[in-house]
């Protein structure tokens, strides 16, 4: 099998960061240079085994937990550049190849090929994706958030989140947030599937207001059963609007 890389479409400055962040074979991002020009890439130990004919289908799947977490990390959810490739690249030639590119609905990825090795001090988005593969709470919470954190994949989050809870009997997380607040991101949820227009229900919570509701509910949650703390990375954006998350909806 070939080792292979995968150059990342739009290399911004959270891209070129996680060249430090991510590190591990597990999820990692790194740069080579090509003709003197950088060259940002993915490459996971998790594709060691995969056929040819599905490693970019798998390593589009695997992109989605980093995708997850930096949903998390931006207070503007729209600044957030989903990861995508352009050239497949043959690491073992650093030479571009051209593979399969069909994307399936359904990906197995064969965790068990690779364990990573959690770090003293390490960045809290590198913890939190070693986690992946043998934690089915986080691997579903961060596919959810990977779909961008508009109602739909909100609210999948946050029932994910509420089952976690009550499996394990806390109630305490959630009261640390106002009965009012969570009533409103449920209306909100609730009218979003019956198809009701913002102006119809007064005080409706905007995108931007469940959005935070979500990401801090998430990140309570990350504190306190897996000691993961991303309050202090959260990247923040002055000039964030409120949205209106049916703007789009009726058009």
């Amino acid at each position: 099998m070939a080792n292979w890389a995968f150059e990342i479409d739009i290399a911004d400055n959270f891209i070129v960061g996680l060249t430090e962040t991510l590190t591990d074979k597990g999820f990692r991002i790194w740069c080579f240079y090509n003709d003197g020009q950088p060259l940002y890439v993915f490459s996971s130990a998790y594709l060691a085994s995969t056929a040819d004919s599905q490693v970019y289908e798998q390593a589009r799947y695997l992109v989605k937990f980093i995708d997850g977490v930096s949903y998390l990390l931006f207070e503007n959810k729209d600044k957030v550049n989903k990861i995508s490739f352009t050239s497949v690249i043959d690491v073992n030639t650093f030479r571009m190849v051209n593979v399969e590119r069909s994307v399936k609905a359904h990906v197995d990825i064969d965790f068990s090929a690779y364990r990573s090795p959690i770090e003293e001090d390490e960045h809290p988005a590198a913890h939190l994706l070693k986690l992946v593969p043998g934690d089915v709470f986080i691997k579903e919470l961060l596919l959810a958030l990977s779909e961008g954190m508009d109602v739909k994949s909100l609210r999948k989050a946050y029932d994910h989140v509420l089952a976690f809870l009550m499996e394990k009997g806390d109630e305490l997380i959630l009261s640390g947030f106002s009965e009012a607040t969570l009533a409103r991101f449920t209306q909100a949820m609730d009218a979003h599937q019956r198809r009701i227009r913002h102006e119809e229900i007064q005080d409706m919570m905007s995108l931007k207001d469940a959005q935070e509701l979500v990401a801090e509910l998430v990140m309570v949650v990350l504190a306190r059963y897996y000691r993961i703390n991303l309050k202090p990375f959260i990247i923040k954006d002055g000039n964030a609007q409120q949205d209106d998350w049916y703007d789009s909806l009726y058009d």
